[in-house]
């Protein structure tokens, strides 16, 4: 039977259907759930049909027996915040619209997903899965559904997305921060793919979908070296992957690989990690690059990640910032892992083409803890200012590291040295110092505005005397910028 639209929404807390109330039919129309509590359907069944629009106004939705949009039925989520699909039974969608906000998220708790006949329009921000659930509590796209939205960092599934079908597909799957899509190429008919993406080391991160880790030495050649940022859960659910092309986007591999020409997309096929790419594929190092392979016929892959035929790098570098400081950059770096790593060499350019060294770090060496590392350049001069490392191993070979820039506002660089001082403190200006005032710990100038005006008279180059200054930390102020000093 057909129910009239708001049927029993202004009376109850919930909307529940079930026994008495079920089976239930929508068919054609708009039917608008609209209340602050659940939906429920506790048993029976419900079926939104020909064009028919249900609007879950609610954030809650909890199926327990029989959901079933067909024939372009649609299932409109409008909850404001975060809302739910939960309960035991999968509803099938046919055209599904998460209108819920871009900054709420929609939980599918539901231990058995929900399937998607039509249309997915993500209209919120993150959209998860059960991920221990893998494949059987996804996000399931049938034959010939598609998807729009879900495509960025800050709107995709995080977790399990299946795909049914012979279509061509990109997987909208990330970590919930990242968004780590797969696209495959048409694959035979029949064909069903699950997959989610899995931020950290395949080493260390159990894969849910068969229960074990996948160490990074466990190679099959020519692949060399397996990189520990993360690996996509691969599941044949049904019909064959067989020939399966595939397009992975990838994240910021400059601190694994030395070269973009020896990466591969790579496959666990249940004992070691073999080679997916016939060659080089990868478009890039940085985030968002790409890596194309394809499963082979006859072998069952499990899952993929991102593979060299070389060696890693010495040093996993996992952070590389610089920022203006006074007059200096200021450079920090961290790596996660050293294996016979040297030293670090810093090197700056104008123009990000040409660059010069300007001093060295020597590594830790050997480790698998995070290390924190931290450079000076001091007086780089105004402008802009683009610095990477060379990160070089005991046997000289070298990568380098992804180039930053460091700029300085204005045109004007006050140099004051040396640092610590003893009794002169020299001032080198690239316009007439106007202003000098010397202040300790309690704010008090130290030096008499007379004896500091007496001392430059307006010119680009001073020195003041502080023999007379007891020793200590002191800020100095030229013009309008300050800086900090240690007088010995």
């Amino acid at each position: 039977m057909a129910i009239p639209a708001l049927a029993c929404v202004r009376t109850y807390a919930q909307t529940i259907y079930g026994g008495a109330g079920a089976p239930t039919e929508v068919n054609g129309g708009y039917l608008s759930d609209y209340q602050p509590g659940t939906t429920v359907l506790a048993d029976g069944s419900v079926a939104v049909m020909n064009g028919a629009v249900y609007e879950h106004g609610n954030t809650i939705f909890l199926n327990d027996g029989s959901w079933n949009s067909s024939a372009g039925g649609v299932d409109l989520f409008t909850g404001s915040g975060n809302s739910t699909i939960a309960g035991s039974t999968a509803p099938n969608f046919f055209h599904l619209r998460l209108n819920t906000g871009p900054a709420s998220v929609m939980d599918i708790t539901n231990a058995q997903g929900a399937g998607v006949a039509g249309e997915v329009q993500f209209n919120n921000g993150i959209t998860t899965t059960v991920r221990t659930s893998h494949a059987a509590g996804s996000l399931r796209f049938a034959d010939n559904a598609v998807y729009t939205g879900g495509n960025t960092d800050t709107q995709h599934v995080n977790g399990y997305v299946t795909k049914t079908g012979d279509d061509a597909f990109t997987f909208p799957i990330g970590s919930g921060t990242d968004l780590r899509t797969l696209a495959i190429g048409a694959p035979a008919a029949g064909t069903g793919i699950s997959a989610a993406w899995f931020a950290g080391s395949p080493a260390s991160v159990t894969d849910p979908s068969d229960g074990a880790t996948h160490p990074l030495t466990a190679v099959a050649a020519p692949i060399k070296s397996v990189s520990p940022v993360g690996f996509w859960d691969w599941i044949n659910v049904a019909g064959s992957d067989d020939g399966t092309q595939i397009t992975a986007s990838m994240p910021d591999v400059t601190g694994f690989f030395p070269d973009v020409a020896d990466v591969r997309l790579v496959g666990w096929d249940g004992a070691q990690w073999i080679a997916l790419s016939t060659g080089a594929t990868a478009t890039g190092l940085t985030e968002n690059s790409t890596v194309s392979g394809s499963i082979p016929a006859g072998v069952s892959i499990t899952a993929l990640a991102l593979g060299s035929i070389n060696q890693p790098l010495p040093v996993i570098l996992a952070s590389f910032e610089g920022r203006a400081m006074e007059n200096s950059s200021y450079l920090q770096w961290t790596t996660t892992e050293e294996t016979n790593a040297s030293h670090f060499e810093i090197q700056r350019s104008r123009d990000a083409r040409t660059f010069e060294s300007v001093g060295t770090v020597t590594a830790k060496g050997e480790s698998k803890a995070l290390v924190h590392y931290d450079f000076t350049d001091g007086n780089p001069g105004p402008g802009s200012h683009y610095y990477r490392l060379k990160q070089v191993d005991l046997d000289n070979t070298y990568s380098f590291s992804r180039t930053i820039v460091v700029r300085f506002e204005g045109s004007e660089r006050i140099t004051l040295y040396p640092n610590p001082t003893t009794n002169l403190l020299r001032i080198d200006s690239d316009s007439p110092v106007s202003s000098v005032k010397v202040f300790n710990s309690k704010g008090i100038n130290v030096i008499p505005e007379k004896v500091l005006q007496d001392s430059f008279m307006g010119s680009n180059v001073l020195e003041i005397n502080l023999s007379g200054v007891p020793s200590g930390i002191y800020v100095v102020k030229v013009n309008d910028k300050s800086f900090r000093i240690m007088k010995n």
